[in-house]
C-alpha cells in the first residue's frame, strides 16, 4: 500500500509553534519572526498544539487570504502529525481509486439535501463515503473525534439513511500519523457519535481506518488499522 499525496502544492517552511489564539489562527515563529498562520482544522488538538513544538507550514501569499501561511504539520514524540483535515479527503480518494472494483469516483457529491465526501460505483452498486480526519492517538489507539461533533453525528445518520435506501455506504477514518495500532471512536468525548458508528457496523456499513506516514513533504498510506466499534454492551472488532 504505497499511495503518496503531496502535503501542499505551495513551498514548505519550517517553524516553531507558539500558540493558538483561536480555532483558525496559530502563532508560529519562522526565522525568528512571529507570524500568523491559518489552522485548517477545527478540532481541539490540545495534545498536539503545544508551545515549542516543531512545525511545517505552506507559504501561499494571496490578496484574498488573511495570512500568508497555513499550518500543516506539528511534531509529536518525534513523529510528524498532519493537522490539515482537508487532506484526508484526497488521501481517501487515492485509496478508493486504487480498489479494483471502484469506478466513476467523484468528490463532494450531493445526496438529497446533503453532500457526501466521495461517491463511486463499487461492485456495480452506487456507493457514498464520508471521510473523517484523525490525529488523536492515545496509548497507540487512534480516536475520533477529539471534541464533540454534531456535524459528524449528522453525517453518520445520513449514511444510515442512504444505506437503508439501498446504496452501498462507508466511512473512512484517515489517521494522519504513523504511531497508531488500532482505531476506535472516542466514546468519552462523544457518546452519540460512538453509538451511531456502532449502529453503522450493525447494519453492515463499511468502516475503514487508514494509517499514514509523513516524511515532511508527502503523506503516504502505509496500512489499514483494525477498527473496534463500541456499544453499551460490548466492544466489537470490525
Amino acid at each position: 500500500m504505497t499511495m503518496k499525496v503531496k502535503l501542499s502544492k505551495y513551498p514548505l517552511v519550517n517553524g516553531i509553534f507558539i500558540s493558538r489564539p483561536n480555532r483558525f489562527i496559530a502563532r508560529v515563529m519562522i526565522n525568528q519572526k512571529e507570524i500568523a498562520a491559518h489552522v485548517p482544522n477545527t478540532g481541539r488538538m490540545s495534545e498536539l498544539l503545544v508551545s515549542g513544538v516543531r512545525a511545517i507550514l505552506a507559504w501561499n501569499p494571496a490578496p484574498h487570504r488573511k495570512t500568508d501561511y497555513t499550518l500543516l504539520l506539528v511534531e509529536k514524540d518525534e513523529h510528524w502529525v498532519s493537522v490539515n483535515s482537508m487532506l484526508a479527503n484526497q488521501i481517501a480518494y487515492e485509496f478508493l481509486k486504487a480498489q479494483a472494483d471502484v469506478s466513476e469516483l467523484k468528490q463532494e457529491v450531493t445526496y438529497g439535501n446533503s453532500r457526501f465526501d466521495l461517491a463511486c460505483f463499487r461492485g456495480g452498486k452506487y456507493a457514498y463515503y464520508e471521510v473523517k480526519s484523525v490525529n488523536l492517538v492515545v496509548n497507540e489507539i487512534a480516536m475520533f473525534p477529539d471534541a464533540p461533533t454534531e456535524r459528524g453525528a449528522k453525517h453518520l445518520g445520513e449514511l444510515i439513511r442512504a444505506h437503508q435506501e439501498g446504496y452501498h455506504t462507508g466511512v473512512i477514518f484517515v489517521v494522519q500519523r504513523n504511531d497508531a495500532k488500532s482505531f476506535q471512536p472516542n466514546q468519552i468525548m462523544d457518546p452519540k457519535f460512538s453509538r451511531l458508528l456502532g449502529q453503522c457496523h450493525s447494519l453492515g456499513i463499511e468502516i475503514r481506518a487508514l494509517s499514514c506516514d509523513i516524511d515532511g513533504v508527502n503523506i503516504e498510506i502505509i496500512s489499514e488499522l483494525p477498527v473496534t466499534v463500541l456499544s453499551e454492551e460490548t466492544e466489537k472488532e470490525v
